[in-house]
């Protein structure tokens, strides 16, 4: 028996094609996965790629090691690399070109018989490009929900999101087309983001860096202050639901919109936009 299925897993950002197959006559079946992050960096400066090869096991997930996984960047082959102890195979590249690449992963059984591939997204952006760090609750219609335990071996999906609020993919792809560079958080803490990430890539909203943020107080402000450290000083506003996504971006001079849940009444800092719909986000921004 085999199947293949959407893949769930690591948490900076990756795109995982999983694998059920049996091993041999009379022995178990095995859940594969290849997990690919996303990577940022600009033109020129190195970057570690990085995926990891892993079995779903009743007792947690184990990196397989001493497997060879190749990568490719809009279809070219890159190199191959052997996974280490945790799973983990690692590339250093430095792209010529900028933005959005696309990435892919391979594994292989050694008769070839079967197949795990990874994808992902090498952002390779200008660091004067303003960044805009977007919440993921203010791109979904209604609220974010857990969803309900999956079936052993599988792993947990995090969030149901839904469909998008009407207009979002449209007006955030002008945006990313002409001016931003898009940051997606998930704030729950909660998110799986290859799951995320096929679903912006569902509903065509542009590609982007994906953090999920621990629930805790200051976890949007130390992004912030990380992606600084990293050189993208210039994160220039950001759109979102909350009043403490708005307090943050305020106090930090950044230009903020809030598009609030309807029916749901919250205080908001002064100099936030707050806005009923995206039909007008980008006459502020």
């Amino acid at each position: 028996m085999k199947k293949i299925f959407q893949g769930m897993g690591f948490v900076v950002g990756c795109v995982a094609l999983g694998l059920l197959f049996s091993s041999g006559v009379g022995s178990e079946e095995r859940a594969i996965e290849l997990y690919l992050t996303d990577a940022l960096t600009f033109p020129s400066r190195p970057v570690q790629l990085e995926a990891r090869l892993m079995e779903h096991r009743p007792d947690g997930d184990h990196g397989i090691p001493k497997e060879p996984v190749e990568f490719f960047i809009q279809g070219r082959p890159l190199g191959q690399v052997a996974t280490d102890s945790e799973g983990w195979a690692r590339l250093e590249f430095a792209p010529k070109m900028r933005g959005n690449l696309s990435l892919k992963a391979r594994w292989a059984t050694e008769s070839k018989a079967e197949v795990v591939e990874g994808q992902g997204v090498l952002l390779s952006w200008e660091r004067r490009r303003p960044m805009l760090i977007v919440d993921l609750a203010v791109l979904v219609e209604g609220e974010l929900h857990t969803e309900p335990p999956p079936p052993e071996l599988f792993p947990d999906p995090g969030l149901v999101l839904g469909s998008p609020s009407s207009a979002a993919p449209a007006e955030l792809r002008k945006l990313a087309k002409f001016y931003y560079n898009v940051v997606y958080i998930d704030s729950t803490g909660k998110g799986r983001v290859e799951v995320i990430q096929s679903w912006i890539r569902k509903h065509e909203f542009p590609p982007g860096m994906i953090r999920v943020l621990p629930v805790a107080s200051d976890a949007l402000l130390e992004l912030l202050g990380r992606l600084k450290e990293e050189g993208w000083e210039n994160v220039s506003g950001g759109i979102g639901r909350t009043a403490a996504f708005a307090e943050v971006l305020v106090k930090n001079r950044l230009k903020t919109i809030i598009i609030p849940l309807a029916g749901k009444d919250e205080g908001f800092p002064r100099r936030a936009i707050v806005l009923h719909d995206w039909s007008r986000v980008r006459r502020h921004l």
